[in-house]
């Protein structure tokens, strides 16, 4: 689909001996396509179809996310590209704020915070492409985000992830395109959650496509079922490699390419008012979920779904020794669906689809 990938998982049968086929696979790959290595599966493993989640990556310069870094400042502060920017009149320069040097860290944490309002079970309708709210697969579960910095060539930068079961088309991009109009003011927090609550389309920022890359494929089901029989499909034993093809590879094209910062400052001059009217969000949602009332089978549907999450289900309201039975059932779901620390859950699964 045109993402880069770090971490990605190919089924296919293969002779092993003599020893030395990941060496001589990868003698015959380009520089910036490796193996790490293998495992052994059962006969019927599809590495497309089993992956139950996927992690993926976005990574921006810091001051993408700094509120008080002047747009005129362009791609890390070019005097050129200042110039350019004013004698265009797109800048006024003596009206225009100076960046201030914030902490990096809070920047990052206050991404974090406004990225993982994404997180549980919403309607996605206006983060993706072609997909409306009465449509079954817009509804998604986001299971983290989370955003931290790092740096690169002594340059600064933050990397958010997401883990999830699936994404529709776009839908990865415009969450960060969303948030980062958060984090710098052009949007507020409740434009972000009107998005999702609302059933009309809103015209939500789709930020660049370059930063995006896989990070991860998962198996939990398939794990949690073979993996005590057959070696569980897993990155934990190369990550020494992966780490130095991330740092070698994987950043070099992204970050290191010249068109990199000049696509993000450029999209970034796009997420304006003007453009994308976030303060009437507010007003239009309520007068168009007034005038398109959810019909009462996709409202029945809702409550069902709801009292099931808390663990009642349909019989919440039957007996009190019915009661408990099904808190006790549904307390159990509840705990199978939590995610942990590792990510290691595995929730009720849905489509997949690119991101």
């Amino acid at each position: 689909k045109g993402v880069s990938a770090l971490c990605n998982v190919v089924s296919l049968k293969m002779v092993l001996e003599p020893e030395g086929i990941v060496e001589r696979i990868n003698a015959e790959l380009p520089q910036d396509v490796r193996v790490f290595g293998y495992v052994r599966v059962t006969n019927s493993f599809d590495a497309r179809k089993m992956c139950d989640r996927r992690r993926y990556g976005y990574v921006l310069p810091i001051w993408a996310i700094d509120p008080d870094h002047a747009l005129d400042g362009g791609k890390n502060d070019s005097a050129e590209l200042d110039a350019a920017s004013c004698e265009a009149g797109k800048v006024d320069g003596a009206n225009a704020k100076q960046p201030t040097k914030r902490n990096a860290s809070e920047l990052a944490a206050r991404f974090e915070q406004v990225l993982r309002m994404f997180e549980g079970t919403h309607n996605f309708h206006s983060y993706s492409k072609h997909v409306n709210a009465n449509q079954p697969e817009a509804s998604r579960y986001i299971i983290r985000w989370k955003a931290e910095t790092f740096e690169c060539n002594g340059k600064e930068y933050v990397k958010c992830e997401v883990l999830g079961q699936s994404f529709l088309y776009h839908q990865i991009r415009k969450m960060v395109g969303m948030a980062l109009a958060v984090v710098r003011g052009t949007a507020t927090e409740a434009c972000l959650r009107i998005a999702l609550k609302s059933r009309k389309k809103f015209n939500v920022p789709l930020a660049p496509a370059s930063p995006l890359y896989l990070e991860e494929c998962i198996f939990h089901s398939y794990n949690t079922r073979w993996g005590h029989d057959h070696d569980a499909v897993k990155r934990d034993a190369f990550m020494k490699q992966i780490d130095q093809f991330k740092s070698d590879v994987l950043h070099a094209n992204i970050i290191g390419s010249n068109e990199y910062e000049e696509e993000v400052y450029a999209w970034w001059r796009g997420v304006t008012e003007e453009l994308h009217h976030f303060s009437r969000w507010g007003r239009e949602a309520t007068e168009y979920d007034k005038a398109h009332p959810v019909p009462a089978t996709a409202k029945r549907k809702h409550l069902n779904d709801k009292q099931q999450s808390r663990g009642g289900g349909k019989w919440a309201h039957n007996n009190k020794k019915s009661k408990q039975g099904q808190g006790e059932k549904g307390a159990e779901k509840e705990q199978t669906q939590t995610e942990d620390a590792n990510g290691s859950s595995a929730p009720t699964e849905v489509k997949t689809g690119p991101a």
